[in-house]
């Protein structure tokens, strides 16, 4: 039982907060990965948004089969049969308004859009849900593939704190083989992530440009400084050795973050733009590229900047979940 508490969420949350120059990055690259894909998929986070909200729910409705058959298989081999034999129960528009964070008239338009564009269903009773298209199949399957791999090296990387010594390869096949277990609880995580920054920025266009300039600024820092925790991050010390950069890939471009994000060009740099006001960020006035501004971060008015206080809310958010993992990795190993 001793054993077992360490992996308490309280533990995973300061190892990353002490560990957040090596550890975050590849939480960051998960999720700059899983928001463009979602941007991609549906045009728009705020519908991804809305769509992780039924899949969810579709997830807690296959784990409740555990209820009446303990050795029911929650895989991801048998997510396709699964899904199929569900019966999804009716959801409000209120409901779903406040899951997501967003209004309820913009969660009514991005349903509707939705519904026409078929990525969620609904019945004639009017009973709205989400399930994968069987035409889809494949992609469906290679997308989560990619997914849990992502995860499994955020998971990977905390798990060496902890001394488990468990192969990446082994965490991929536990999520695979309690896929609807796990993936409940992940994207429960993720809608509490994304309701966080919506009601910050009240745009999710925001965070994921956002991320891009964090994620390049940790790399920028990673080599040139001993210290590794979140504080450290924002010190002065930092600072004057980002400052000492004389190089031409020190910063990230619009043109970059349009790439990785497929928003585009323009729509990055206004929202950059916006950063710049925050105070967070600064331009380059000679190659025009964009560099993360810690120390403003730490310093300035939650109000007018939410940055530091959502940064340490995202730490709380998935440290619940990695100790949920952590916990079942550390009794199956």
């Amino acid at each position: 039982m001793e054993g077992f508490k360490r992996f308490e969420k309280k533990n995973i949350e300061k190892i990353l907060l002490d560990n957040f120059i090596d550890l975050m990055p590849s939480f960051y690259e998960m999720e700059s990965s899983f928001l463009s894909g979602i941007y991609k998929r549906y045009g728009d986070i705020e519908s991804g948004n809305i769509v992780i909200f039924f899949a969810r729910d579709l997830h807690l409705e296959i784990l409740r089969k555990r209820e009446i058959d303990l050795n029911f298989n929650l895989s991801l081999d048998e997510f396709w049969n699964n899904h199929k034999n569900i019966v999804q129960k009716k959801k409000t528009i209120i409901t779903i308004a406040k899951s997501t964070g967003l209004p309820r008239e913009t969660a009514r338009r991005k349903i509707i859009s939705l519904i026409e564009t078929k990525h969620i269903k609904k019945t004639e009773k009017n009973t709205i849900f989400w399930e994968p298209d069987s035409k889809s199949k494949d992609s469906y399957i290679k997308i989560i593939e990619e997914q849990i791999n992502s995860l499994s090296k955020f998971i990977f990387q905390q798990s060496r704190f902890f001394s488990l010594n468990i192969p990446l390869s082994k965490i991929e096949k536990e999520i695979k083989n309690n896929y609807s277990f796990f993936w409940y609880h992940y994207l429960n995580s993720q809608l509490e992530y994304m309701k966080l920054w919506q009601l910050q920025f009240k745009d999710l266009e925001m965070l994921l440009i956002g991320l891009q300039t964090l994620i390049q600024g940790i790399k920028d820092i990673q080599n040139s400084s001993k210290l590794r925790n979140l504080d450290s991050f924002f010190t002065s010390k930092i600072i004057k050795s980002i400052n000492s950069f004389n190089v031409k890939n020190a910063g990230i471009s619009a043109t970059s973050v349009s790439e990785v994000t497929s928003i585009p060009r323009a729509n990055c740099i206004r929202k950059l733009e916006k950063y710049i006001k925050m105070k967070t960020i600064e331009k380059d006035p000679v190659n025009k590229r964009y560099h993360l501004v810690p120390s403003q971060v730490r310093y300035a008015p939650s109000l007018t900047n939410p940055l530091l206080d959502g940064i340490k809310n995202t730490v709380d958010i998935f440290s619940e979940f990695s100790s949920i993992i952590l916990k079942s990795l550390n009794k199956n190993k």
